[in-house]
């Protein structure tokens, strides 16, 4: 009997086990349930407590995982929200939407490489999520990857109403940092016409406005002209290559007209492309210390090819100069360069450059030098200016031994906008300058360290394109020659026209 009762328990006990855990997954599915209905009505925190009962009870449920996670999204609690989606993608990685929200959350701590691919992945495979569009843009737009971006925009904005004028909103500024003007004034001008968001309308304008004023320097043709009085109080033609005697006027002050122009056409301007040509002309006028009178013209063939984030452009420089109206330098210069614009307020730009030059009263000073540079330029949020700074490095190898050299050079400074059209600038400027020969005269290497500082404030005057300038320059050279070391100071007041 005792047996007979112990085999029918066995064969009862597996049938109860199902019945308690059916009873438990029920019990699980109704919390699950309870939990969906509170996310959708926006109550996070009820939500959560009925999903943490749910799991309790089935902790491997990958849809009670999911929306877990998506009230941990809603309630900016990121680390949780990883830990959800992550087992619920482990236990079945083809939910709908697991694939975006997971894509959300990059998105929302700034891991935009990862978010823009996930979003781009559901937009491919459910082209009518536009929101996953919008945002494939906005993290693309992030990365200052606008060629990428701005499809991603324009399409969520076509399909649909809601996202529209945003979605052409930021689509426009990526035009516009592509170069591309007249997409993105459209753009704007959509924006500023439809959007229900009295700040958004605000911007749209502000941009609007900005673009129009960019589109009118897009002419083909540049003008800029600068005419002004100078007080040098150590007039020098050549100040640290070239030992002047003090009755040719070294060391000596004397009052200058400067004169300077600068032009260059445009013959080809389309798709990232351009070609043109420039004449800039450089000419000095002193009062009393005539022989110093400096002539220089420079001509300016060059082109660029935009291909964003980069530009790479190559350009030759032929130039003449003339002292006291006597032949005094041809040099030729050529120059290729590459633009990197890092982000939407950095830019970086490294150039090397090539010079053949002649000294037609000096040729031992002849010869051939190369520079490299590196340049940086970064503007301050909101438009108050920029900071600029640059390292490089330029070697010359003359026809005399005294003037083969190695040269450091270095700069830094800001240029900031101020109240009432007024633009101040600072620069800082340090070379180290070494000669690979001992110098014939002293027997031993020349080693020169020179200083220059730079500040100007300028103004606008009457109209833009005319503004006034005053500038105060000082430089000194530390020698181990004493007869090279010197101080100068320079003050100009100047009248500059641009077209």
């Amino acid at each position: 009997m005792k047996k007979l009762l112990f085999a029918v328990i066995l064969l009862l006990f597996p049938t109860f086990l199902g019945g308690v855990a059916d009873a438990q997954e029920e019990k699980g599915r109704a919390y699950y349930d309870f939990g969906v209905f509170a996310y959708e009505d926006g109550d996070y925190e009820d939500a959560e407590k009925n999903f943490e009962k749910a799991l309790a009870l089935n902790p491997d449920n990958p849809f009670c995982n999911h929306y877990l996670g998506r009230t941990y999204l809603k309630t900016d609690r990121y680390p949780e929200a990883r830990s959800c989606f992550e087992k619920a993608w482990n236990r079945d990685p083809e939910i709908p939407g697991l694939t975006y929200d997971i894509a959300f959350l990059d998105y929302k701590m700034s891991n935009y490489s990862i978010a823009a691919d996930r979003f781009r992945k559901v937009a491919k495979e459910e082209p009518s999520n536009v929101l996953a569009s919008y945002y494939a843009g906005i993290c693309l737009y992030n990365l200052g990857e606008y060629a990428d971006a701005v499809g991603y925009f324009v399409h969520a904005a076509e399909k649909s109403p809601t996202i529209s004028t945003n979605g052409y909103y930021y689509a426009g500024i990526c035009y516009q940092r592509m170069g591309d003007i007249r997409q993105a004034e459209e753009k704007f001008a959509y924006v500023g016409a439809h959007a229900d968001s009295g700040s958004l309308r605000e911007n749209a304008a502000k941009w609007l406005s900005a673009v129009r004023k960019q589109e009118k320097t897009l002419k083909p043709y540049r003008i800029y002209l600068k005419i002004g009085r100078r007080h040098d109080d150590n007039v020098r033609l050549v100040p640290s290559d070239q030992n002047i005697e003090d009755d040719k006027g070294a060391d000596k002050g004397d009052g200058v007209t400067v004169a300077y122009f600068s032009g260059d056409y445009k013959f080809v301007d389309k798709d990232g492309f351009n070609a043109g040509a420039g004449y800039s002309h450089y000419q000095t006028w002193h009062d009393d210390l005539d022989q110093y009178d400096l002539t220089g013209s420079i001509f300016n063939l060059y082109t660029h090819h935009r291909s964003h984030p980069f530009t790479f452009g190559f350009a030759y420089l032929p130039a003449y100069y003339w002292a006291d109206s006597e032949s005094y330098l041809r040099r030729h210069q050529f120059k290729p360069e590459m633009i990197w614009a890092l982000s939407s307020n950095l830019v970086s730009r490294v150039s090397y450059s090539f010079y053949d030059d002649t000294y037609l009263q000096h040729d031992d000073r002849s010869g051939e030098m190369h520079e490299v540079f590196l340049d940086m330029f970064y503007s301050l949020p909101n438009v108050r200016g920029n900071l600029f700074g640059g390292f490089g490095w330029e070697k010359n190898d003359a026809s005399g031994p005294d003037y083969d050299y190695g040269q450091i050079k270095t700069k830094l400074g800001i240029s900031l906008y101020l109240p009432w059209h007024l633009n101040l600038k600072l620069t800082g400027k340090y070379y180290d300058k070494q000669y690979e020969n001992p110098d014939s005269s002293y027997g031993v290497k020349r080693d020169d360290g020179k200083t220059m500082g730079t500040v100007s404030l300028s103004r606008r005057l009457f109209y833009d394109g005319l503004d006034i300038s005053a500038e105060f320059g000082y430089t000194k050279n530390d020698s181990n020659f004493n007869d090279y070391d010197y101080e100068k100071k320079v003050t100009t007041l100047s009248l500059i026209l641009r077209h």
